[in-house]
């Protein structure tokens, strides 16, 4: 399909284009990282960050946040990439789940609540502290959730996880430096290397030193998303495929899960390693300051496929930046595009006149002071 980019087998993408009710599951969390400043401008401000996981949730049930005003954005205004999810999802008609992982403001929607703080900053050296309750919890709803549908795309919001991404694929033993993604142009990769070596001399771990325990990682250097998303995908996809819907973030979980595979025999044994893969934008592979596709190999050569988006000609001048490399994915925006052009048969041109008309209905009132 030329409206998705593949790398790897195509087997999982013809799986979503077979599927008869593939669902769609957002996990959202906060984290104490998200507030250093120049790491994450997945928001307008650090305060505002604390709002941007349930803002993306309430646009997806409801066309608009209820948080905060209009829909979550850039310091320069730029939009979340919720406003991809929502366009591809009100295409596909996909069930909606959200799980809240550990949010510091929870969502006005319904969701599964499974972790009941926020992550501490990783340059305490002890970011989730309830890391592996989570990765159990996690399990068991990736258990129930794979008993409802067909194929799962599982997604994110989590403003600075990037950072914690990087830091937990070091812990694994990964070749991650200058590889992983951001918001922002240029990826800020200097500052979240200076951010993880000093989590690590916190931590007292050297990049490598936990490759036997993942869990442990997370629990030193990492997010509450990452816990429970490896948990769901490696208890879902003993039954169903299961989409990773992001792109850094995503390599991470995929490390954790590959990294749980090698240090437990009775996972190996049962979870699906053919039914995982990442589903993210054409802005990620284009990305020349990261690399996701071999993040993947490291992990086992993980099929990428990439919704081949193209915002340079769009109707208004505030989805430009997404391709000049700003923002690029998120809320399973990648994922959620790829589901539409494939499992939903929409073109390429229907799905951006949507996309477009989420833009005009979210981010113009919001431009012009029309919101409360």
């Amino acid at each position: 399909m030329s409206d998705v980019i593949t790398q790897g087998s195509t087997q999982m993408l013809d799986a979503l284009r077979e599927a008869k009710r593939p669902a769609y599951v957002c996990t959202i969390a906060s984290s104490e990282t998200a507030a250093i400043e120049g790491l994450s401008i997945a928001g307008a401000s650090a305060e505002m960050r604390r709002y941007t996981p349930p803002a993306d949730m309430e646009c997806l049930f409801y066309g608009r946040a209820r948080s905060i005003p209009g829909i979550a954005a850039t310091p320069d205004g730029i939009p979340s990439p919720v406003i991809i999810t929502m366009a591809a999802l009100g295409l596909t008609k996909l069930p909606v789940f959200v799980v809240d992982a550990g949010c510091e403001v929870p969502p006005q929607t319904p969701y599964f609540r499974v972790g009941d703080r926020p992550a501490d900053s990783i340059l305490s050296g002890r970011s989730v502290a309830n890391a592996a309750e989570l990765y159990e919890r996690g399990w068991h709803l990736g258990e129930q959730l794979a008993k409802v549908t067909d194929y799962l795309l599982l997604a994110e919001s989590v403003p600075a996880g990037t950072t914690t991404a990087l830091a937990v694929m070091l812990a694994l033993g990964l070749d991650a430096h200058g590889k992983v993604s951001s918001t922002m142009i240029g990826g800020a990769n200097e500052l979240k290397r200076q951010t993880v070596e000093s989590a690590f001399k916190a931590a007292d771990i050297q990049p490598g030193s936990l490759a036997s325990d993942p869990i442990k990682a997370i629990e030193l250097v990492g997010d509450p998303m990452q816990p429970v998303v490896a948990g769901m995908a490696l208890a879902a996809s003993r039954e169903v495929p299961v989409m990773l819907a992001g792109g850094t973030q995503m390599a991470a979980v995929a490390a954790v899960i590959a990294a749980l595979r090698a240090a437990d025999p009775n996972v190996a044994d049962t979870a699906g390693a053919d039914r995982l893969c990442i589903g993210t934008t054409r802005w990620i592979l284009d990305d020349t300051t990261a690399d996701l596709v071999d993040l993947a190999r490291q992990v086992g050569d993980m099929p990428v496929y990439a919704a081949d988006l193209d915002f340079g000609k769009a109707r208004y001048p505030g989805m430009h930046p997404y391709q000049a490399g700003l923002v690029k994915e998120g809320v399973g925006a990648g994922g959620s595009a790829i589901a539409a052009l494939s499992y939903g048969g929409v073109s390429k041109a229907a799905l951006m006149e949507r996309i477009e008309g989420v833009y005009a209905e979210t981010v113009l009132p919001m431009l012009a002071g029309d919101v409360t």
